[in-house]
């Protein structure tokens, strides 16, 4: 039995390898001299971008193998008796998500955007690309950071601790804004980060239902030419709008864990 003190320094530990990891990609495709070929946008910024989720997942894999000496299964990546339904419900859920978020933007004032559909070629990469961070982000926060957490500190506490970190993670150190400050403050609110840590939960610690999730959410663009601009939107009706969408969508999941057998093993 591991202790606590070790427990939470391994999270801790694999939580910063991944902030250095993303704000070394940001320093360099934003500030170093190659940024002009390395920025996202650019024929060789897609692939070096890719590189360093891949690279994340394999810190992942480091720290299961030879920090946790476990294996991936026990992080989450394995098939239970229900996976094909779980990946179902977590594309499902990624769709509602998204439609909820253009329906309920454009009701405070947003401006719903119609885009044109990306080339074949930035369509099979987005489909690697959002693998790859599925499996990485997923994988380091909810299958490892949170079910470790949990052992030590129960499912409440360690899900809403994870939830914290994955929205510190996806701030912006070079360019911290009023905007970011209000995420990390919001990030005990039902958000993306705390949807998907219960619904890891509700998994049974079974990964490809959140992968498929967060896979999809980040897709949508790619597959619905979609979008809503909030960014004349007061703030804090976008907060507001957006803790509604996960709010609903957590009551509904729960809904659907305790009355049907979906998510028994």
């Amino acid at each position: 039995m591991e202790s606590k003190v070790r427990i939470i320094g391994e999270c801790i530990l694999i939580f910063f390898l991944t902030i250095i990891m993303w704000h070394v990609y940001r320093f360099i495709a934003t500030f170093s001299p190659y940024k002009s070929y390395l920025e996202w946008g650019t024929l060789l910024g897609y692939p070096f971008y890719l590189a360093f989720y891949i690279l994340m997942f394999a810190v992942l894999l480091f720290f299961v193998r030879y920090i946790n000496h476990s294996s991936l299964e026990n992080v989450g990546l394995s098939l239970g008796a229900r996976w094909k339904i779980h990946i179902i419900i977590g594309v499902c859920f990624a769709f509602a998500a998204r439609f909820l978020e253009i329906g309920l933007g454009a009701l405070v004032g947003g401006i719903v955007v119609v885009s044109s559909y990306s080339s074949l070629f930035l369509v099979m990469f987005f489909i690697v690309d959002t693998v790859f961070v599925g499996l990485s982000e997923e994988g380091i926060f909810r299958g490892y950071i949170q079910r470790k957490l949990t052992d030590a500190w129960k499912f409440l506490p360690a899900l809403l601790f994870t939830s914290i970190l994955f929205h510190i993670y996806h701030v912006n150190f070079f360019a911290i804004s009023a905007s970011d400050l209000i995420l990390k403050l919001l990030a005990i609110a039902p958000n993306f980060g705390i949807f998907v840590g219960y619904f890891y939960y509700r998994s049974h610690g079974k990964l490809w239902g959140p992968i498929m999730l967060h896979m999809f959410y980040d897709l949508f663009g790619t597959i619905v030419p979609l979008g809503v601009d909030v960014s004349e939107v007061n703030l804090a009706l976008v907060s507001v709008s957006k803790i509604l969408i996960w709010s609903t969508l957590i009551i509904v999941l729960k809904l659907l864990a305790d009355k049907t057998q979906i998510f028994s093993d």
